[in-house]
């Protein structure tokens, strides 16, 4: 009986040791507001997840930082509960990934990742919920495979959804804690996210040095970042040193504890309606429908107060533009650079076009239109291939089929209605 008792106090001790930090998961997550700027207020126009970096960075994506339709410039809020913070946009990487700086501290766990090629297929995965009433919560799901789409930047994670949606630039946590991809849609009933190795650029240029796992979560071995034991592997045992002459009765220096996170102090924070919103960056055929707003969203109060104006964001340099390619405003391929290489054609037939949109998108037809880049001339060459609703210009003009239109980087089109924006660009 004394056996059996042990025996099930050992299991409840066991479980508990590997139960994953979800705390800690909750801790890191957060909420990123898009919003356009009048005079000193703010309209939150879309909003996208967020994972704390250290006291003053988020990473994100750029929805929280891109233009809207119309051409307004977004800057980024940060929600961390119920407080906000005025941000701007840092770094911008391969996907889309972004990095934000917060005017205002941010108070969450340190960050621990761990590469892509740690990666198992069928270990567990958990992405944090954020709904707009009620706590937070953590979904458990199972990883099914890493690879890297055709035409897609940055290789992607699948995982088995929880859910019919997730917070684009949320976490995906291993078992451990560590944060081994950055969410971006889901689609019939799989959830995919782009590893986080990318954003290691972004973290170097902001000064960031994050715990880095070395090992897979669960492994026997040891490593300098992670839950459950550094990397996510199991710590070793210490050999117990032992005491000199003259050692005893002295106080032994104690060791290095993790600082646990608390709620912001002090400062002006400032109060944002909320919105629900949902943008889609797609990978591959299939997304959800465009971000939808709320109808009556209330003039935000000024960032700082009336004495303080209002910071701008700061300027995001690029490198010399080189290669054309294809950025989505709105709709399935909302936030996504698409590089062209040769013609691109857009439309439902997946034989017949290589830009590939859903069944939902149902003003595109099979073949709609295609998109080349003219290297000699510097030109964008866009052409209606007789689609059912049309081509059409940021003007409303719409293409005559057949005939090809030279476009400059910087102009914008549409397909079928103006659900399906795009950009023309040289990133």
């Amino acid at each position: 009986m004394k056996i059996t008792r042990v025996l099930i106090f050992a299991a409840a001790v066991s479980a508990l040791a590997q139960a994953p930090p979800q705390d800690a998961m909750i801790g890191a997550s957060l909420q990123v507001f898009g919003a356009t700027v009048e005079g000193d207020k703010i309209n939150p126009v879309s909003l996208v997840g967020g994972i704390i970096a250290d006291a003053h960075h988020v990473i994100t994506v750029m929805g929280c930082c891109n233009q809207t339709k119309d051409g307004k410039q977004k800057v980024p809020v940060v929600k961390q509960g119920e407080d906000f913070s005025a941000g701007k946009l840092v770094w911008t990487g391969p996907g889309d990934l972004a990095i934000v700086e917060t005017q205002k501290e941010l108070k969450g766990p340190p960050l621990q990742l761990i590469s892509a090629k740690m990666f198992q297929k069928g270990q567990p995965a958990f992405s944090v919920q954020i709904p707009q009433k009620g706590a937070p919560a953590v979904a458990q799901s199972t990883a099914d495979d890493l690879s890297q789409p055709e035409k897609v930047p940055v290789p992607v994670i699948r995982v088995k959804a929880t859910s019919d949606s997730v917070d684009a630039g949320s976490a995906l946590f291993d078992a451990c804690g560590n944060v081994m991809g950055v969410n971006i849609f889901v689609d019939s009933g799989a959830q995919f996210a782009f590893i986080i190795d990318p954003v290691s650029a972004g973290l170097q240029k902001v000064g960031i040095q994050a715990r880095v796992a070395d090992a897979p979560c669960g492994s026997n071995s040891s490593g300098n970042g992670g839950g459950g034991g550094d990397g996510g592997g199991k710590e070793k045992p210490q050999e117990k040193p032992q005491e000199k002459p003259g050692d005893k009765g002295k106080e032994k220096p104690k060791e290095d504890e993790p600082s646990s996170w608390r709620m912001p102090e002090g400062g002006e924070w400032v109060g944002v309606a909320i919105v629900v919103g949902l943008l889609g960056l797609a990978l591959r055929r299939g997304t959800r429908g465009p971000a939808k707003i709320a109808a009556d969203v209330p003039a935000a109060p000024p960032f700082v107060p009336a004495a303080a104006p209002a910071p701008a964001p700061a300027p995001f340099i690029v490198p010399k533009p080189t290669k054309p390619a294809l950025r989505g405003l709105a709709g399935q391929y909302n936030g996504v650079a698409i590089p062209m290489e040769g013609a691109t054609v857009l439309g439902r037939d997946p034989h017949g076009a290589n830009l590939v949109f859903t069944s939902e998108a149902d003003s595109v037809s099979k073949r709609h239109c295609s998109i080349r880049f003219d290297a000699g001339r510097s030109v964008f060459v866009l052409e209606d291939l007789g689609s059912t609703n049309g081509t059409f210009l940021a003007n409303g003009e719409r293409l005559t089929p057949g005939q090809p239109r030279e476009l400059r980087a910087g102009e914008r089109f549409y397909i079928g209605d103006q659900r399906n924006q795009f950009e023309l660009t040289l990133e």
